[in-house]
């Protein structure tokens, strides 16, 4: 029962409406604008091998600590700053395109009334342009978060619910109108691989972004589970298309195919059920996955990130919700979801996501192997610095003989050498001389002082020194051997002791020829990927194979280079170098009708970087002003100047503020 309820949660966080988006949306748009529906079949079990292989390396980047990060490395810090960036965008488009549905839906619930209504007779009927019912949608949905409505397992029934009839009613049409000739044509139509490539990559958003990172009984297997649940989803819904569509050219991209293949094989009746069940799907997803984006927003307002400024991710006192970032976030998916038409939309939400996908494979692959430390080490120098010795040594009997020499070999005492007498030295010398050499091994030897006090108030023997005391507590060696014995047996009980292997073993660590090998390394896979993408593009196999054998061989190399292993990155660069090579080609295939978008969000993501680092994160959240004056000072005794930092004290007393200052402004 904690499995399922565990599984349940996990769907209602976001993974259950990016499966709802896949199987009711993407799906349908792919097999009947795209491509063929055996296509889409094969796309979804290649999707869920690279969505499984991206999910793990974002679950492994959940232990990380933002603020340290930001703080000892900004390249770092601006590539993990980017996928999240990236992922924002991702859910934007993803919020746009679940009212773009919503509200085809409605207006097919009025058998068209409602788009003739605002936008005349002559709009179109595929895809309404500009989309004034979709604008309706998100600001009804953003008023309500405002108010203070809060995410709730009850929109994840309803969706779930929902998705059921619609898989009900897509299997009864496929049961009592369906053939197998769609599996004897051309499968990749109709660009061949290219088509192939563009459906992994709409649908690799279906998938859950990250997994929880739970090791106690069954929930281990949470991921694995929501994994199989959505290829389950996706496999039935692109199998009964297969028996429904068959390809053919498309001349106007139809927004909401399910309706026009309920008309095509003679169910009208349906199509307002059908309406009614995708409104309650797209209507419930869009309610589940709504905070997650300005959830992301107030993310960036955060102590961790420092991205925006704090007020953006105050609740309101009235709803509890931050209803700056609510605000936010609904006027980005308003301008989206009225303007962005539906084919740009899915397209930009695949190339997105397959960027934020990028930023973290990219961290993942280098950070491993950086140097945390790079020091120069002088083997040529043999200078070394020892201590100096400020009085002579008194050597007596007993300390002569435990002294030997290297060869462990008795020191003969020569009585005709004579002691050096040691040279008096002032303190300052002396202090000159730890500042070289660090903390010293003995005290400064000052002189004795008196102190009054501490001889008024000493009333009884002066404490003992270091030579008494071994004298005055006489514990034999049998009695403290039996105590630690005993410690030790306890602890062995409680604790199992493992050795780590042979002494004479050494860690292997980055260094900076290491560190130049991988980047040689990073450079000659980013080669061989554009090699495949030339090849594929160019319809040359060759040139494909080699680019991808290549990379595959580069990565196997790398895991010979010595990387830190005992922090917590934990990926191999084989699974780095794959969802790498696979992400950009994905993102290639993509790309034409989103690259202005992405480019775009790209570069104010990166203004918006920067101007953080140099601006804005030093007064936002500045909390005290600190006034330090450098004052020089010239020591009268020595000459040398120095420079003092006073700081001023707080104001003792009554401190009265005046309600007006006087003077010419």
């Amino acid at each position: 029962m904690a499995t399922t309820s565990f599984l349940i949660d996990s769907l209602s966080n976001g993974s259950g409406a990016r499966l709802a988006l896949g199987s009711t949306i993407l799906v349908y748009l792919l097999a009947y604008n795209e491509t063929s529906a055996p296509c889409v079949v094969m796309a979804s079990v290649l999707a869920t091998v690279y969505a499984a292989l991206a999910g793990r390396c974002k679950t492994s980047l959940k232990a990380l600590q933002i603020p340290y990060i930001r703080a000892s490395n900004k390249f770092d810090f601006g590539c993990l700053f980017l996928g999240t960036w990236m992922d924002t965008l991702a859910v934007l488009c993803a919020s746009g395109i679940l009212a773009r549905t919503l509200s085809m839906c409605l207006d097919a619930m009025t058998g068209g009334l409602a788009r003739i209504m605002i936008l005349g007779r002559n709009s179109p009927a595929n895809e309404p342009w500009p989309d004034a019912i979709a604008v309706v949608v998100v600001f009804l949905v953003t008023g309500m978060f405002m108010l203070g409505l809060e995410h709730s397992k009850a929109f994840s029934l309803i969706m779930t619910l929902a998705m059921f009839g619609l898989n009900a009613i897509l299997s009864a049409v496929s049961w009592w109108d369906g053939n197998a000739i769609s599996w004897h044509e051309t499968l990749l139509q109709p660009n061949g691989i290219h088509s192939l490539l563009t459906a992994i990559a709409l649908l690799t958003f279906s998938f859950p972004s990250d997994y929880p990172m739970q090791r106690i009984g069954w929930q281990r297997f949470t991921g694995f589970f929501l994994i199989t649940l959505v290829t389950i989803s996706l496999l039935l819904a692109s199998g009964c298309l297969t028996t429904i569509l068959r390809y053919r050219e498309i001349e106007n991209y139809v927004a909401v195919p399910l309706f026009n293949i309920l008309d095509e094989n003679n169910f009208h009746k349906l199509v307002p059920a059908a309406a009614c069940l995708l409104m309650l799907t797209t209507a419930g997803a869009f309610l589940e996955l709504f905070p997650e984006l300005y959830g992301i927003i107030v993310k960036f307002a955060t102590s961790e990130w420092r991205i925006l400024s704090k007020q953006i991710s105050y609740e309101s006192a009235d709803s509890g919700n931050p209803v700056l970032a609510v605000f936010i976030g609904g006027s980005l998916c308003a301008m989206l979801a009225f303007a962005c038409p539906l084919q740009n939309l899915s397209h930009t939400l695949a190339a997105s996501h397959l960027s934020a996908i990028l930023f973290r494979s990219f961290y993942l692959l280098y950070a491993p192997f950086r140097p945390k430390f790079i020091q120069q080490n002088n083997s040529e120098s043999s200078l070394s610095y020892s201590r100096l010795t400020t009085v002579p040594l008194v050597t007596s009997a007993s300390s002569s003989r435990l002294k030997r020499s290297l060869w462990n070999l008795n020191i003969t005492k020569q009585a005709t050498s004579k002691k050096p007498k040691a040279k008096p030295r002032n303190k300052q010398e002396v202090e000159k001389e730890w500042l070289l050499l660090g903390e010293p091994t003995s005290p400064c030897p000052q002189r004795e002082t008196k102190d009054v006090e501490s001889t008024i108030l000493s009333d009884g023997e002066p404490p003992p020194s270091d030579f008494e005391y071994p004298d005055k507590f006489e514990n034999s060696d049998t009695d403290t051997s039996t105590d630690i014995d005993a410690i030790v047996d306890e602890y062995r009980q409680k604790v199992k002791v493992t050795t780590a292997g042979a002494l004479d073993r050494t860690s292997r660590v980055p260094t900076i020829a290491s560190w130049r090998v991988t980047i040689f390394a990073i450079v000659v896979i980013f080669l061989g990927v554009a090699l495949t993408l030339a090849g594929i593009f160019m319809h040359w196999a060759p040139a494909a194979f080699t680019g991808a054998i290549g990379v595959f061989i580069i990565s196997l190399m790398m895991c010979l280079i010595p990387k830190h292993t005992g922090n917590v990155i934990n990926v191999s660069p084989i699974l780095s170098c794959s969802v790498i090579f696979l992400g950009i080609i994905l993102f290639a295939s993509c790309a034409s009708y989103s690259w202005p978008a992405v480019v775009f969000w790209l570069i104010s993501g990166l203004i918006l970087l920067i101007r953080c680092d140099n601006i804005c994160c030093s007064c936002l959240n500045q909390t005290s002003i600190v006034n330090e004056q450098l004052i020089p000072s010239v020591s009268a005794k020595t000459g040398i100047t120095t420079t003092t930092i006073r700081i001023p004290r707080p104001p003792k007393g009554i401190v009265t503020i005046p309600h007006r200052v006087n003077g010419n402004r």
